[in-house]
């Protein structure tokens, strides 16, 4: 199918779906924790990068992006016991390891063979499997990929990675390494996916630096993989390192459709100090409605209008030192009083600090699917 064609026919697709313009009203209920040390038969828990609610069995599947070293790749099973008033906790009540489409482990870091560094995971609604997307890094061995398994871990057939965005051989144009897919969401009506990239493609400038954030790219797949439609997305500036020649960065973490054009996006940015490493975490509010409409071949052009953000949530609103590098984010059970519940979690990468969650009650007006 041609750009064209692809225009036309997701153009269309999406007027049939009414746009709500409702944001949502978010209100911390409270927030759970799991120990930095804590093990699940032989893995350590942690490097929790995705997240999803399962109301069948009403259980949480969070998947690790453990590149093998604490344990096999893997998700794991989890309980988030909550109502409109508090948190009582978060319980690990199982863990999956995930296995290659002809049923070989994933290899770990540093040994032969295929690498995996699953970012995120999402639920399919419509046929009750587990689809995942894995950041590439060119070192490791880790190609970018699309994965897809039954709720058992059980290898399910799975599209090719689109090519325009994964690692290329040259590292002329594609994804870059380590900055890969790390936001997946199926769309409102659950026949396509969104896919994010944490950073900009090559061919599409500098990755994001102080006073400048770079542009990245959104894309809505078909089942197949194929690209339908693609979009800008502004990066915010990352912050100065607070040491000489400290490090620091900034992309998109999560995303999650609430609607046909609409996104909430996790924007999470972290930087080198003196004596650690700290985090800035904003949500926002992504309306796609008058983005330009990208070639997924050609590098974005100067002049396109990118998706307009709305701040709705960022570090001041959370607890005090509950700042963190959060990286997951789902939709959870509806509450007592008919409101849908948000829930966002932290990937502490396996440093000694816990693995956080916080979960809000996402108001009245709000028009989730």
């Amino acid at each position: 199918m041609t750009f064209i064609r692809r225009l036309f026919a997701i153009s269309a697709a999406l007027l049939l779906v009414a746009c709500s313009t409702h944001s949502p009203n978010l209100r911390l209920i409270g927030t759970a924790q799991l120990a930095g040390d804590m093990r699940v038969g032989e893995t350590r828990v942690g490097g929790l990068s995705g997240i999803d609610y399962d109301s069948v069995t009403r259980q949480w599947l969070i998947i690790s992006d453990d590149r093998g070293v604490h344990g096999p790749t893997r998700f794991y099973r989890a309980r988030i016991d909550y109502d409109t008033q508090r948190v009582a906790g978060v319980q690990i009540t199982g863990m999956q390891p995930l296995v290659q489409a002809g049923g070989a482990p994933y290899a770990r870091r540093g040994e032969p063979g295929q690498v995996a560094d699953l970012e995120t995971l999402r639920i399919d609604p419509l046929e009750r499997s587990l689809w995942f997307a894995g950041e590439g890094d060119r070192a490791a061995r880790s190609p970018m990929l699309l994965a897809r398994t039954g709720m058992d871990g059980a290898p399910l057939g799975a599209p090719p990675f689109p090519p325009a965005l994964q690692i290329q051989p040259d590292e002329e144009a594609g994804g870059r390494s380590n900055a890969g897919p790390e936001g997946l969401s199926f769309s409102a009506d659950g026949h396509h996916l969104w896919l994010a990239m944490e950073g900009a493609l090559i061919q599409d400038g500098q990755a994001s630096a102080p006073g400048e954030g770079a542009l990245t790219r959104l894309s809505l797949l078909d089942r197949q993989g194929r690209i339908l439609a693609q979009y800008a997305y502004r990066l915010e500036p990352v912050l100065p390192p607070g040491r000489p020649g400290g490090y620091s960065e900034n992309g998109i973490a999560e995303i999650l459709a609430i609607g046909p054009r609409r996104l909430l996006v996790i924007e999470r940015a972290g930087r080198q100090t003196a004596q650690d490493f700290t985090f800035d975490v904003r949500l926002y509010d992504v309306d796609l409605q008058g983005a330009t409409m990208l070639d997924p071949d050609a590098p974005i052009a100067a002049g396109v209008r990118p998706a307009v953000k709305r701040q709705l949530l960022g570090n001041a609103q959370l607890p005090a030192a509950w700042s963190d590098n959060y990286e997951a984010m789902a939709w959870g059970p509806r509450l007592a009083n008919g409101h849908r519940s948000l829930v966002i979690a932290s990937d502490n990468n396996f440093r000694d600090g816990p693995s956080r969650f916080l979960v809000f009650d996402a108001g009245a007006d709000s028009t989730w699917r």
